[in-house]
Formats: structure tokens, sequence, C-alpha cells
């Protein structure tokens, strides 16, 4: 077997067990504290309680914002490995799952381009990006879909170079993941792969009619799948799933939405996505003070896929007012892509040099804030206390720094493994630490009594505490008139975001503060107990 200079034997079990243990151990170590995940994985509750797989209904009657697919992800590991129990690491395990995948897939995809050596650090670099991480390590929709994206993306970037031996199966999986990326956020999971391959498969000089065949070919197959979902969906939810459907799909393309979706102006994306990619974003401006040592070359297949993708993507999520980080997503590994090349540009020049520094000091400074905040907690920083394995964890990014500065040699090779234990100790102990205190879970005991008690929230604007409704067991009901809170039974428990609803309720319910700051929407949380 021939193998290239840089040839790195076991680099793909390295990198799949270096994943393995920055997620797998971790994912239950962090309480829910944002509305998003507990609003998703709700959704495979509904479904196992209620057997409904097609449009389950949480909250006493509310529909999924999206379709399915991560939901039966859940479910099925809910019913898989925990006795069909949704809680945290399962919520999130889909996630994990995708991510890994799609840089193991990336890894072979980079190996074949160029070499091992390039390869492990483009995956390396695209995993410990930080909107990536973060992606990957929730319960979100975000890192299915991408991971059901770009490794679509991939497997046709080969067909398109003949380097797929058996192509009736490539293009089986090409539609197996282009349909599970539609049936996780809607027909864009699709469309959007298809119309930046097509680009792609045009710059590389195929025919345009052809080309437009097999890719609207490609994504009008992929939504079969989902539209007889959609189809079954509308029988059971009716006008209501038609109205939301067309509202989160088309109505966030427009700008049509009823409610204000995080609007922002077309820069905003830059914006995020050199936040996105910290810390690289650092080094590649590092790279910027060495701009005499490139040459022009033209751009090898690999380098124009991934200009193109990512021009794309960060373009036609420029178009919508509705603008967040995480839509750029599928861009990242395509960023990451042309990062790598910066690095292996640089990796032995004092640029470089600086920026291993740069990390090795953080690599220690860090671990040690931490230990120093968590002996002494600020007041306005509540902090969970620290376990004992969590200093071991504090301390591998310590050893890593150490390690450069003692034998500084291979600054990338330094680099990259303390930015990747840096942020080992983050998921492991600085997250759970920090962010565990700020979940509604501790209000839980003043609420619910006993294990099948319902309870109400009350707010005209339709407002819902998803975290407590989560831990609740999808025990939460709302009411959204002073009339109904007065019909119910003495004894009734209900949930309120802001004192001035209390002053609707009027007389007969007895109140108290129970938080200033609900993880949810950063609002007051009110019960109110029907007397």
């Amino acid at each position: 077997m021939k193998h290239s200079p840089t040839y790195l034997p076991g680099a793909a079990l390295v990198l799949f067990i270096a994943l393995a243990v920055l997620y797998l151990p971790w994912l239950g170590e962090t309480l829910f504290n944002s509305k998003g995940e507990p609003r998703e994985a709700i959704v495979a509750v509904s479904m196992l309680q209620s057997g409904n797989w097609i449009l389950p209904v949480n909250y006493g009657g509310d529909i999924p914002f999206k379709p399915p697919f991560l939901a039966w992800l859940i479910a099925a590991a809910a019913w898989l490995f925990n006795g069909g129990v949704v809680n945290e690491y399962i919520s999130r395990l889909p996630s994990v799952i995708a991510a890994i995948a799609m840089v193991m897939t990336g890894y072979r995809w980079a190996s074949r381009q160029r070499d091992s050596r390039f390869a492990i650090t483009f995956s390396i670099i695209t995993i410990t990006s930080f909107e990536v991480f973060r992606a990957a390590m929730a319960c979100r929709l975000d890192m299915v879909l991408t991971a059901c994206m770009v490794i679509a993306i991939y497997l046709m970037h080969e067909l398109c170079e003949d380097k797929i031996r058996h192509k009736a199966l490539t293009y089986i999986g090409i539609i197996i993941l282009l349909t599970c990326a539609t049936l996780t956020k809607g027909p864009v999971g699709s469309l959007l792969p298809c119309f930046a391959m097509g680009i792609y498969y045009l710059l590389r000089g195929r025919r345009f009619f052809p080309t437009l065949a097999k890719m609207l070919g490609l994504a009008l197959v992929s939504l079969i799948v989902p539209a007889l979902w959609s189809w079954q969906a509308y029988r059971m939810g009716g006008q209501h799933f038609v109205d939301l459907f067309m509202e989160e799909n088309l109505g966030r393309l427009m700008g049509t939405m009823s409610y204000e979706s995080h609007e922002n102006p077309w820069w905003y994306n830059f914006m995020t996505l050199a936040a996105g990619l910290l810390p690289w974003t650092i080094m590649s401006l590092f790279a910027l003070a060495n701009t005499r040592h490139f040459r022009r070359s033209p751009l090898k297949p690999a380098g124009l896929l991934s200009l193109t993708v990512a021009v794309v993507v960060i373009g036609f999520y420029c178009i919508p007012a509705s603008k967040r980080s995480v839509y750029l997503l599928p861009a990242y590994p395509f960023v990451c892509y042309a990062i790598t090349c910066l690095a292996e540009k640089i990796r032995n020049l004092r640029s470089m040099k600086v920026f291993a520094w740069l990390i090795a000091l953080l690599g220690i400074l860090v671990p040690v804030a931490v230990m120093i905040i968590n002996a002494n907690p600020l007041p306005k920083l509540p902090l969970e206390p620290i376990r004992w394995w969590g200093y071991i964890m504090l301390a591998i990014p310590m050893l890593g720094g150490a390690a450069w500065i003692v034998n500084r040699h291979s600054p990338l090779g330094h680099t990259c493994v303390t930015v990747w234990a840096l942020y080992l100790a983050y998921i492991s102990t600085v997250m759970p630490a920090v962010l565990n205190p700020r979940s509604d879970i501790r209000i839980l005991p003043d609420i619910a009594a006993s294990a099948d008690e319902t309870v109400y929230s009350y707010s005209p604007d339709n407002y819902r505490f998803y975290t407590l409704n989560f831990y609740l067991d999808d025990r939460m009901r709302p009411i959204t008139t002073p009339d109904e809170a007065r019909e119910l039974p003495a004894g009734s428990k209900i949930l309120m975001p802001s004192p001035a609803d209390s002053v609707a309720l009027g007389e007969g319910f007895r109140f108290s503060r129970l938080l200033d700051r609900s993880c949810d929407h950063r609002t007051p949380i009110i019960l109110a107990v029907k007397e």
C-alpha cells in the first residue's frame, strides 16, 4: 500500500478517541439552563408518552415548531439505552453522534484531498471552533442538520471527482442524508446543499442542464418522505400546522414572521462567524503577518469546493432578516479547511509560535483562575462546587501548555492538543459549575408536591416555562385569562413571568417570588397558589 510522506498510522482511531473523550462522558453533567434545549427534548418526551410520532402535543396544546427527526433520534435513544426516559444526556446524544460522524467523514475526505497530517489538523480545528463545539454538545437541531448537509456535500464532491466506486450506493446515501436534513429543519436541508454543489459542478466545467437535472433530482427525491410526513401532520394539525410550517420556512426567509425572531443586519453573520471560529480566528490574523511567504496558485478541487460552499451558505443566510450564528454552521467545516491551509503554511513560522505561546499561557492561566474563583466565589457568580475529578480535568490543559514551554517543537501540534484540552476542561468542569446554578430546576420542590400534579402557567402573551415543563415531565398547562385561573380548584399552582400578571389575577391567590431571573426568558418567576 502506498502512503504519503506524512501518513500517520492510527490517526483516525486517535481522532475518534479524542472526540469521544471530549464529549461522551460529560453530556449529562450540565442541567438544562436555556429554553432551546428543553423545548426540543420535550417533543421526544411527548412522543414516548403519547405514542404519536408524527405531530405530538406538549404543554397542553403546543405542536413542534420543526420537523421531527431530532425528536425521533432522542426518543429512539431513550427507548434503546434508558428505559424510555429522556434526560439531559440522552437529549444531547444525537448532536454529539452527528458531530463525530461529520468530523470523521471530514477526516476521510481531507486525507484523500491532501494527507493524514493535514486531515487530522483540519478535524481538530473544525471541532474546536467554538460554534461547532457548542452546537455539538447541545440538544438542538443545528448539529444534526449540519452533519447531514456536510456529509452529503462530501459525497457529492467525490462523485464529481469520480472517486467513488459504488455510485449507486453513494446516491442512496446522499438521498438519505438530504432526507434526514429536510426532516430536521425543513426544505433548506436539501435545497441549499444541492444549490451549492450545482454551482461547484458548473465551476468544475460540468454542463448546465445535466447538472441542473442531477441536483434538482436529488433535491426532489429527498423531499418525498418529508412530504409524506407533512401530509400526515396536516391531517392531525390542520390549518394550525400549515400556518406554523409556512411561518417557520417562508416567513422566516421573507421576514414576514408574526413575531420578532433574531432580526439582525447583514454584517451580523460575519461578526458571529469570526467569533464562532475562535480561537482559530486569532491564528488567521497572525497568519496575515506572513503573506509575503504565500505563493499564488490555482485552487485545487477541495479548495474550490470549500470556497463555493462557504460563500453560498453565508450569502444565503444574509438574505433573511432572521440571523443567528448557528445558521452558518454548514459553512464552518469549509471555512476551517481554509484556516487549516493557512495553518499549514505558517506551521513553523514565528507567527505560529507566537500563537502557540498564547494558547499555552491560556492553558495554564485559565484553569488556575477557575480554581481560584471556585475557592473564593464571587457574590454575583454562584458556582457549583468542583468535584475531585474536575481538578484532574483542569490539570490537562495546564500540562499541554507546560509541554510547549518545555519542548518547543511542532507549534501547530501543541496548539491543537492544548485547545482540545481547554475545551475538555470546559465541558467537564467549568460549564456545569457555572451553568447548573442558573437552571430553573432549583425551584422544582416549591411547585410540585407530587409526581402527577399539574402546574399551570399564566401569561396573556403565551409565555412558556420550557425548562420547568421538561423537569415536570410535561405536566404544565397554559392559561391565558384571569377567569381561567379563578375557575381552578383550591391549591392549584400557577407560574407567571411578571409581577404585573399577579395584579391581573386579583384576590383569592397567595403570591411568592421564586426567582428574580428565569433561565428561559430572563424574567422573574412568580408563584400564585389558589386559596
